[in-house]
């Protein structure tokens, strides 16, 4: 059974690929993802990886941002609808962040629109639980298609940056700590050069954070950085990602 997650950024890919090989037994397949076939548009800002366990296969899609995911969710699902049944993508993950003041029946709107294009309809979707339908494929078949759309932080606004800090701040007093004073930190610059937005400002106020925590690392990549913690001991992780042990 083959499934996918879409998700905005390569951070997203690094944090869920964490979690998905520790908790559930998920295994990189360098191979495959060699030859994966997916059409990428831009290396620079999109990724792909995939993971296997028994006789399944999963597909990490970083897609560049929120405004590609209509191309990347199109793509797999014209692929899905001209494979046979035993190679049809069954379950699909899309990721997202909530960002400024949206609700979910906003986001999910947006997401089912992507589906509706291609006569895929769901009857509702609910953030952080599966739906699923029933299509015809190419070949005149009747198939099922599942979908699992997750859109964090879910109880504030925010990006995948506000649910790794409050992540962290689940470990203790200290970890708490550090986090609120890196938060005063970067939000007491008012700078038109450097941090100016506030989709900036959180990604500022992550690197400060794991900055602090792994200082002989400053100098290596963030995904260097985040791959020191132990996502699956977090209780944020956990209750956020618990979904995708169904996978």
């Amino acid at each position: 059974m083959k499934s996918i997650i879409f998700c905005e950024g390569k951070t997203d890919a690094i944090l869920l690929s964490y979690y998905l090989e520790k908790v559930a037994d998920w295994k990189f397949s360098k191979k495959m993802t060699r030859n994966i076939g997916l059409p990428i548009r831009n290396f620079e800002n999109e990724e792909v990886n995939v993971y296997t366990k028994d006789e399944k296969q999963l597909i990490i899609w970083a897609v560049g941002g929120v405004g590609n995911f209509n191309y990347a969710i199109s793509s797999v699902i014209e692929a899905t609808k001209i494979l046979e049944k035993e190679n049809a993508y069954r379950k699909l993950i899309v990721l997202t962040d909530r960002n400024q003041s949206q609700e979910d029946s906003i986001i999910l709107s947006k997401i089912e629109s992507n589906f509706h294009t291609h006569d895929i309809n769901f009857d509702s979707l609910i953030n952080n639980q599966w739906s699923k339908c029933n299509y015809i494929n190419e070949y005149q078949d009747v198939s099922e298609i599942k979908l699992l759309p997750v859109i964090i932080p879910f109880d504030k606004n925010g990006a995948l940056e506000t649910f790794i800090l409050d992540a962290i701040c689940d470990f203790g007093e200290e970890e708490t700590y550090l986090v609120n004073r890196c938060k005063e930190f970067v939000n007491g610059f008012n700078l038109t050069k450097y941090l100016n937005n506030q989709r900036l400002k959180l990604k500022g106020e992550l690197a400060v954070t794991l900055g602090a925590m792994f200082p002989q690392k400053t100098f290596t990549p963030i995904d260097s950085m985040l791959k020191e913690i132990n996502w699956e001991e977090y209780k944020t992780i956990q209750e956020g990602f618990k979904r995708l042990e169904e996978i």
